[in-house]
């Protein structure tokens, strides 16, 4: 699929949120962090002073971003398996994913999370790197989305070598916005409730080592990326047309309202008496709902206003994905010196940003220009 801004900023804008995300979470009002075991707590670094709006901004981009990121991600694989082959394509995306990923697991992730070490009870009996490395407790940070990624795709390679074909066929987006919302809802719907009616939305799982994932969304993060697969297989200029997503108003209006009015409402004391696994499936129903129109809406806002490249813009779509690797040791870090400072939460929250994402662009850029270009 040919490049467009669209698309790249519309990655790069998710990447920001990313960022934001990860900043928000030291002082939104629902973190919290546990001395005994570090790595249990909700975050590396939580401040006592808390800002309420960012459980709203951590609680909307835990709706659909995700998500997009695999969607965005697939769309240009079926393209690249055309023009590479299958080995080759496997090559390239082994080195462009899988060599910042035991980057980040051994060094990146270590250096992000020392921070929290530092505030545990652990650090008295000292051994860091020992109890960090423990195959039960290893954690790669946000590097768990390479990973998967590749394993993903290594799954459509595989695919694609015995039935090149297969992906286009099943290609099933016709030229209408409809069609488009029904499709992703639809599979969004059935990845989704049925999970969590048998596991837990908090849980992870643990391959071995570092390589660990959201279990109850496995299946969702896959079929978005599928989904890019096929929209990258079939004709984009159509199904991604400014026409195609031209109700993206109302796509984003109504995500908004779901995440605003319907998962409040399944707080409320009159849904006690709900039997259990309706009280699981309402909020996966609500979550499905949010994450599909959200997600459509953003793909169609970037095709709408995302017409003309500018220079900004530019560098932070090439250097998005090194800063998506390396912003996670910036931000604790930052975070960890901002703990004792008398200001404002949401001051602390704007200057780790802020810096997070100013260091971590900067170094992508100077990294690029180096041999590590070829993988950032």
């Amino acid at each position: 699929m040919k490049r467009n801004p669209a698309i790249d900023y519309l990655r790069s804008s998710v990447t920001i949120l990313v960022v934001l995300h990860h900043a928000a979470l030291a002082y939104a009002t629902f973190s919290h962090y546990d001395p005994v075991f570090y790595l249990r707590s909700t975050a590396p670094v939580v401040d006592k002073l808390r800002w309420m709006p960012l459980d709203l901004l951590v609680g909307f981009n835990d709706m659909f971003f995700m998500p997009l990121m695999f969607l965005i991600s697939g769309l240009f694989v079926t393209p690249s398996l055309e023009r590479k082959g299958c080995g080759r394509f496997l090559l390239d995306r082994t080195k462009r994913l899988g060599i910042p990923f035991i980057i980040s697991a051994m060094v990146l992730s270590p250096l992000a999370f020392y921070p929290s070490w530092l505030l545990s009870d652990a650090v008295s009996r000292g051994g860091f790197l020992p109890g960090f490395f423990d195959s039960n407790n290893w954690t790669p940070g946000p590097a768990w989305f390479l990973w998967l990624l590749l394993a993903f795709s290594g799954v459509v390679a595989v695919v694609y070598r015995f039935r090149p074909n297969l992906v286009k066929e099943w290609s099933v987006f016709p030229a209408s916005s409809r069609s488009l919302v029904a499709i992703f809802l639809v599979m969004t719907l059935m990845t989704t409730v049925v999970p969590c009616l048998f596991i837990l939305p908090e849980s992870w799982t643990r391959v071995w080592g570092p390589f660990v994932f959201q279990t109850w969304r496995l299946l969702l993060y896959f079929t978005w990326f599928v989904l890019g697969v096929m929209l990258g297989a079939a004709n984009p200029q159509i199904s991604l047309s400014r026409d195609n997503l031209r109700p993206w108003p109302l796509w984003l209006v109504l995500g908004i309202l779901v995440f605003v009015a319907v998962l409040p409402v399944m707080r409320a004391e009159c849904f006690a008496d709900m039997p259990q696994w309706l009280m699981k499936a309402i909020p996966a129903i609500a979550y499905s709902f949010c994450c599909t129109f959200t997600g459509l809406g953003l793909l169609g806002f970037a095709h709408s206003f995302f017409r003309t490249a500018r220079p900004l813009a530019d560098s932070l779509a090439a250097n998005a994905y090194g800063i998506y690797v390396f912003h996670y040791g910036f931000v604790t870090w930052i975070q960890f010196y901002l703990l004792p400072k008398p200001m404002p939460a949401a001051l602390k929250f704007l200057l780790t940003v802020s810096v997070a994402l100013t260091a971590s662009w900067l170094l992508t850029s100077l990294l690029r220009k180096t041999v590590a270009g070829k993988v950032l």
